[in-house]
């Protein structure tokens, strides 16, 4: 009457996400030229006033674990201008041991210029995850861009002990690769992120980068902007762009100078102040 189980049968393997989006414009009328989406990524698209275009990315499924896949790809051509962000912060939740492969794929072309500006990935204890940032700009396009890693939500009790991290940035400008930034995390990283050569004791790590004909300009306007943050950072110049690196005891503190810096730093590149995407406040 019912089928013999054996108890010695591997698990069922859990079912995998497997989310992709795309969103392309160009011109500058901040054109909409191209959109895909599957579960569990989705783009939408709040009317700004003036004509400005924000685009937000979202995760339905609210994280990701063991061997999911998200794929973001994101193209501004021909003089368009947009700011691309985050609904929420992406959490990476603790892993039977599979990867978890998050891709963000950023194009800049013909004059275009692209704000990449995500909110923040939170890591849980155990967490296994590789993220792959690959940029492709023209000599004559901006992108301002970031992203930032919190190791355990601090204030909630939750720590980071064990995890393997591996954060890769790819920039090319022109088809020649300019930059390239490996972070990488395994095991204890309790111990690991005590290490001067890594974190130095910090929970919390922003990575900030500015491509432009102008970034070399910048530099003391962004050296200035961080002379007040409560977290430890720098910024130097390399191959035409800015690198700016901010290290936080937490992630309350860490937000707080990234928005300030943000903030100051757009203002600076707009000519006016220049409000932070809106779900940034949510």
């Amino acid at each position: 009457m019912y089928a013999a189980i054996s108890r010695s049968k591997p698990p069922i393997p859990l079912q995998r996400l497997r989310g992709s989006a795309r969103v392309c414009f160009a011109g500058r009328e901040n054109r909409l030229t191209d959109l895909y989406q599957t579960n569990p990524c989705r783009v939408f698209l709040p009317r700004r006033p003036g004509g400005k275009v924000e685009a937000v990315l979202l995760n339905t499924a609210g994280g990701i674990t063991d061997g999911d896949e998200l794929d973001y790809a994101v193209c501004t051509a021909d003089g368009a201008h947009v700011v691309v962000t985050t609904q929420a912060a992406e959490k990476i939740y603790r892993s039977r041991g599979d990867d978890c492969l998050v891709r963000n794929r950023l194009q800049v072309i013909n004059g275009a210029f692209l704000e990449w500006l995500p909110q923040e990935t939170i890591l849980f204890d155990g967490a296994v995850l590789t993220r792959k940032i690959d940029i492709r700009v023209d000599t004559d396009s901006r992108l301002l861009a970031m992203d930032w890693l919190i190791l355990g939500r601090l204030a909630r009790g939750e720590h980071l002990r064990q995890a393997a991290i591996h954060d890769q940035w790819r920039l090319r400008r022109d088809s020649q690769l300019i930059w390239a930034d490996d972070f990488r995390l395994n095991g204890d990283v309790e111990a690991l992120r005590h290490r001067r050569s890594l974190l130095d004791g910090a929970h919390a790590i922003a990575t900030i980068i500015y491509v432009a004909p102008d970034a070399p300009d910048l530099l003391e306007t962004a050296r200035c902007t961080l002379r007040n943050a409560e977290c430890r950072a720098g910024v130097s110049e390399h191959a035409g762009m800015l690198i700016c690196r901010i290290l936080g005891p937490d992630n309350i503190s860490l937000r707080r100078d990234v928005e300030a810096f943000l903030a100051t730093f757009r203002a600076a590149l707009y000519g006016y102040p220049a409000p932070l995407p809106r779900v940034w406040a949510c």
